[in-house]
C-alpha cells in the first residue's frame, strides 16, 4: 500500500472535521490550500527539485515551501508576480523595459523573493 494510500483517511476526516467543526466562519487553511490551482503547485514543486535535487526529502521541502507561499501571497497576486517575472525574461528592444526597471515591479518581485527567503529558512 503506497504512503498516499495511508494518509487519505486522515485528509477526508480532516477536511470534514474543518466542514463541521466551524459551520460559521470557513478553515483558512483548506481555503489557501484550495487557493493555488494544482498545476501552479507542480509546476514550482518540479522547478524546485529541478534546482535543489530529486529526492523525496526535496519533495518534502519544496511542497513545504509552496504552502508556505500560497499562506503568505494570494494566488491573484502570485499570478500577477510570476507573470512580471516572465516579461523580464522576454528579449524586447525596450519593450519590457517598464517590467525590468520600474520601482513597482522591482518592489513586487521583491516582496516573492523575500517570500521564498522565509520558505528557505523555515521548510529548508
Amino acid at each position: 500500500m503506497s504512503t498516499r494510500n495511508h494518509f487519505a483517511p486522515l485528509l477526508s476526516a480532516g477536511l470534514l472535521f474543518c466542514t463541521l467543526a466551524v459551520a460559521d466562519e470557513p478553515c483558512k487553511d483548506q481555503d489557501k490550500a484550495l487557493a493555488y490551482p494544482t498545476p501552479v503547485i507542480v509546476d514550482y514543486v518540479i522547478g524546485c527539485m529541478a534546482s535543489n535535487g530529486q529526492t523525496p526529502e526535496m519533495l518534502q521541502k519544496c511542497s513545504c515551501s509552496i504552502d508556505f507561499i500560497a499562506q503568505s501571497i494570494p494566488y491573484g497576486e502570485y499570478e500577477q508576480i510570476e507573470t512580471l517575472l516572465r516579461l523580464q525574461q522576454m528579449p524586447g528592444a525596450g519593450r519590457n523595459a517598464i517590467y525590468v526597471n520600474s520601482n513597482w515591479s522591482k518592489t513586487t518581485v521583491a516582496k516573492l523573493r523575500e517570500v521564498q527567503a522565509e520558505s528557505t529558512l523555515r521548510c529548508f
